[in-house]
C-alpha cells in the first residue's frame, strides 16, 4: 500500500475518502444568538460587582477573548447564582470557544429552572446547534475510525500479511458501502494473492461506485487484462524450468526445450506425488533370476495437468527461482547465465552455448497447433550427449526416434537407437527399440545388435499399471580377430569368441575391456527416451533382461 493518492492507477492500496474534519465553531450561528445578561432588567440585589462583572464580560465578548469574557460571567453568576441571563450567556461563551459539552450543561441548567424565560426562544435555538455540534463529533469519529481502518490495512500490506489487511478492508466496506477505497483495496489484494476471478468481481463493483471516469477507465482496462489472465488459467500450463506459458497439451517448451508436458497422457501422470501412489521397478536376469527392485520418485503432486496449470503466481515463483540462479530475462523469455547462452531465435531456442568451453547444442522444431513439437534435439545427461531425432502423427504423438551418441564413458563405440511406438488415442500401447553399434577395425569390426520389446497395460479408469520390458535379442559378431593387446582382453572377457560367429555370454553385458577390476562395456541406454516412457528412461544394469514397472494409486486418483 502507498499514500500517493486515488488518481494512481498502479497495483496499490487507496486511501479512504475520509476528510479529517476539524471541529466547524458555532461561529455565525452564535453571532446570531446575542449575550443577554446586560440587557435584563437588574435584580433588586444587583450590587456594582455585578453590574461590572457583566459588563467587563460583554466587552470581551466583543473583542473575541472567549475564555477572559466567561471569567467575567462566572464572577457575575458567583455572585448571583443562575441569573439566567447569565446562564444563557455563558451557555454562548462556551460553544463559541468549542466547549460544546459544557455548554450543554448550561443550557440544561437554564432549562431546568427557566422552562418559560426570556431567553427561551435563543435557547431552544442554541439546543439545536449543540444538538449538531454532538452529531458532528459522531461523524469526526466514524471518520477517524474509518481512516484508521485503512492505514492498519495499509501497514500489514506492506507486511505481506494480506489476509489480515483483506479483513481489514472488508470491515471498511460494511461501515461505508458505498465508498469505492476499500472495495478497489479488496481487488488489489485478491489479485495479489491469485485470486483473480474475486479480483475481478471486486473490481466491477468499484467501477460501479466509482464517480472519476477516468479511474473508471483505468480499472476497465485492468479488468480485461485479468479477464486475459483467467483465460489463460483454464487453457494454458506454465513451463517448471522457465516459466513461459504454453498451451495444454503442448509439446516442449520453446524457450527452453523442457519437457514435454503432454498433459492428457497416462504415462506422464504416473508417477504423482499423492499418499495411496507408488512406483516400483523390478528387474531380472535372462534366466529370469531376480536382481532387485527399486521404488522410483514420484515426479508431480498429481495429474501433469493440475501440477503445471498457470497461474500468475506459479509463473513469478518460477522466474524468481530461476533469477536467485541466474539466470536473466526478456518479459517471460529465458536468456542465459554467465556460463550458459540460450541463443534465441524469431519463434524458438535455436542453440545453447557454454561460455567457458564453447560447446553447443542445437535444437530444430515445427509448430504443431499451438505446440512446438522438437524434430532435434541434442541432449546431455549425466555428462553425455546425445542428439534425438523425433516423428510424430498427425496428433503429436511420437512414432518414432532415433538417437545417435557416443559412449565416451564406456567403449567409444557410435551408438544408435531407434524406437518405434504404438498408440491407442492418447495411451502407447507398444515400443519396440533397437539398438547397435559397428566397431572399429583394431577390435575386430564387432558388429552389435540388441532388440528390446515393450507392453504396457492400462486399467478401468485409463491409469497406466505395468509397464514391461523384454531384451527380446541381443547378439555380437567380430568379423575378425581383434589386434593386439585388445585381443588379450577379448579374450579374458569372451574366451568362447570366434569370427564371424554370434558371440556366446553377450546376455551377460556387452563388454570392450578392463580397469583394474573394472569392466568396461555398452550398456543398454534407454536415459533418451525419457519423452515417452519416464519410468523406463534407464541404463539396464549389465545382464539385465526384464524389467517390470508396476503402478498403483488411490481410488480418487484420475489422470483427466
Amino acid at each position: 500500500m502507498t499514500g500517493n493518492g486515488r488518481k494512481t492507477t498502479g497495483n496499490r492500496m487507496r486511501s479512504a475518502r475520509a476528510s479529517s474534519l476539524v471541529f466547524l465553531l458555532l461561529f455565525v450561528a452564535c453571532c446570531l444568538l446575542p449575550l443577554r445578561a446586560q440587557e435584563a432588567p437588574a435584580p433588586a440585589n444587583t450590587n456594582d460587582d455585578f453590574a461590572k462583572a457583566v459588563f467587563f464580560g460583554r466587552k470581551f465578548a466583543d473583542m473575541n477573548d472567549y475564555t477572559a469574557a466567561y471569567e467575567q460571567f462566572a464572577k457575575a453568576q458567583a455572585l448571583q447564582p443562575d441569573n439566567p441571563g447569565v446562564l444563557y450567556d455563558m451557555a454562548v461563551l462556551l460553544a463559541k470557544a468549542g466547549r460544546w459539552s459544557e455548554a450543554q450543561q448550561k443550557v440544561d441548567r437554564y432549562v431546568q429552572l427557566y422552562p418559560n424565560g426570556a431567553e427561551k426562544a435563543l435557547i431552544s435555538k442554541l439546543q439545536l446547534e449543540l444538538e449538531f455540534q454532538r452529531e458532528l463529533q459522531k461523524k469526526h469519529k466514524a471518520d477517524e475510525d474509518y481512516a484508521d481502518l485503512f492505514n492498519r490495512a495499509r501497514f500489514l500490506y506492506s507486511k505481506g500479511e494480506l489476509e489480515s489487511a483483506l479483513k481489514l478492508e472488508q470491515q471498511a466496506e460494511q461501515q461505508r458501502p458505498s465508498d469505492p477505497a476499500a472495495v478497489y483495496n479488496q481487488a488489489v489484494i485478491y489479485e495479489k494473492q491469485g485470486e483473480l476471478a474475486k479480483a475481478v468481481e471486486r473490481f466491477h463493483r468499484y467501477s460501479e461506485l466509482e464517480t472519476d471516469p477516468e479511474l473508471k477507465t483505468a480499472v476497465d482496462q485492468r479488468v480485461f487484462s485479468l479477464d486475459s489472465e483467467i483465460e489463460d488459467m483454464k487453457t494454458k500450463i506454465v513451463c517448471p524450468f522457465c516459466g513461459l506459458r504454453l498451451p495444454i497439451g503442448g509439446g516442449w517448451c520453446p524457450r527452453c526445450w523442457h519437457g514435454p508436458y503432454p498433459a492428457t497422457s497416462p504415462l506422464w501422470s504416473a508417477m504423482p506425488c499423492t499418499d495411496g501412489a507408488s512406483v516400483t521397478r523390478a528387474m531380472y536376469f535372462s534366466d529370469e533370476r531376480f536382481k532387485g527392485n527399486e521404488s522410483l520418485p514420484c515426479l508431480f503432486p498429481g495429474t501433469l495437468l493440475e501440477s503445471l496449470r498457470y497461474s500468475p503466481a506459479k509463473q513469478k515463483a518460477i522466474q524468481d527461482a530461476r533469477k536467485a540462479e541466474g539466470w536473466t530475462y526478456n518479459g517471460e523469455i529465458i536468456q542465459g547465465r554467465p556460463d550458459v547462452k540460450f541463443v534465441q531465435g524469431p519463434d524458438y531456442l535455436d542453440h545453447v552455448l557454454a561460455t567457458g568451453t564453447g560447446e553447443v547444442l542445437q535444437y530444430a522444431a515445427h509448430k504443431a497447433g499451438d505446440a512446438w513439437l522438437l524434430d532435434r534435439e541434442d541432449l546431455i545427461i549425466e555428462g553425455q550427449k546425445y542428439t534425438v531425432r523425433y516423428t510424430f502423427d498427425a496428433s503429436s504423438h511420437i512414432t518414432h526416434q532415433q538417437v545417435d551418441y557416443q559412449n565416451f564413458a564406456g567403449c567409444n563405440h557410435l551408438i544408435t537407437i531407434n524406437a518405434d511406438y504404438v498408440w491407442n488415442a492418447d495411451a502407447l500401447t507398444t515400443a519396440t527399440i533397437k539398438g547397435g553399434y559397428d566397431g572399429y577395425t583394431v577390435e575386430g569390426l564387432p558388429k552389435m545388435e540388441w532388440q528390446a520389446n515393450v507392453a504396457f497395460a492400462y486399467d478401468d479408469k485409463a491409469r497406466v499399471v505395468k509397464e514391461d520390458l523384454v531384451v527380446a535379442s541381443m547378439q555380437k559378431v567380430y568379423a575378425q580377430r581383434p589386434v593386439g593387446a585388445i585381443r588379450d582382453e577379448t579374450s579374458k572377457l569372451y574366451p568362447s569368441m570366434r569370427t564371424r560367429r554370434p558371440l556366446e555370454g553377450i546376455n551377460r553385458g556387452d563388454y570392450c575391456a578392463t580397469s583394474g577390476g573394472l569392466i568396461i562395456g555398452n550398456p543398454i541406454d534407454l536415459r533418451p527416451l525419457y519423452a515417452v516412457a519416464p519410468s523406463l528412461a534407464m541404463t539396464v544394469p549389465y545382464g539385465v533382461m526384464h524389467v517390470v514397472v508396476t503402478f498403483t494409486y488411490p481410488d480418487s486418483y484420475r489422470v483427466k
